[in-house]
């Protein structure tokens, strides 16, 4: 990795937990130092992405686009990934408290990593849950149609081959 530059795409499926987990392996090789090594996601849901999903996405939009060149702005997604997974992955997202409490989880998370928690807040309260879901719907159609994959499918993509994740 360090003799050229690598690209990764990361192909993940935010409803599942084996996709949540690659997604923080990717976190996890960038945090621990490659040098060379681009990193792009492409998140892919299904027709029962909830709200929580969508405003995970969502923050993902946010800091990729205004804050990917801050410091901490890696540690912010890989722990925002760790307790969207904990609280709405691997248990019931029904037991749990609304999208507000985790509009707030994501704001202490932002300025505990020194990122400004109002763009965070006052996005994600005026969000577009449709405009979302219509991004994860045309990632699903191209995952379809140009590479043959289904749905609930988390796929690497490096320096243009195609790997998959065996332990799913």
């Amino acid at each position: 990795d360090d003799l050229k530059p690598v690209t990764h795409l990361f192909v993940v499926d935010i409803t599942l937990a084996s996709g949540i987990k690659l997604l923080r392996q990717g976190f996890n090789y960038l945090i621990e130092g490659s040098k060379d090594a681009h990193v792009g996601l492409l998140f892919s849901g299904n027709h029962t992405t909830n709200l929580f999903s969508l405003l995970f996405v969502k923050v993902f939009e946010i800091t990729t686009s205004s804050y990917s060149h801050k410091k901490n702005a890696l540690n912010f997604l890989d722990q925002l990934s760790s307790v969207y997974q904990q609280k709405y992955i691997l248990t019931s997202p029904v037991g749990v408290d609304g999208t507000q409490a985790f509009i707030v989880e994501i704001c202490k998370l932002a300025e505990s990593n020194g990122l400004p928690s109002e763009r965070f807040r006052s996005s994600l309260s005026e969000f577009s849950a449709d405009e979302v879901r219509s991004h994860l719907s045309e990632a699903e159609k191209f995952l379809s149609t140009a590479l043959g994959y289904e749905s609930d499918v988390n796929v690497i993509f490096t320096n243009g081959r195609v790997t998959c994740p065996i332990d799913e």
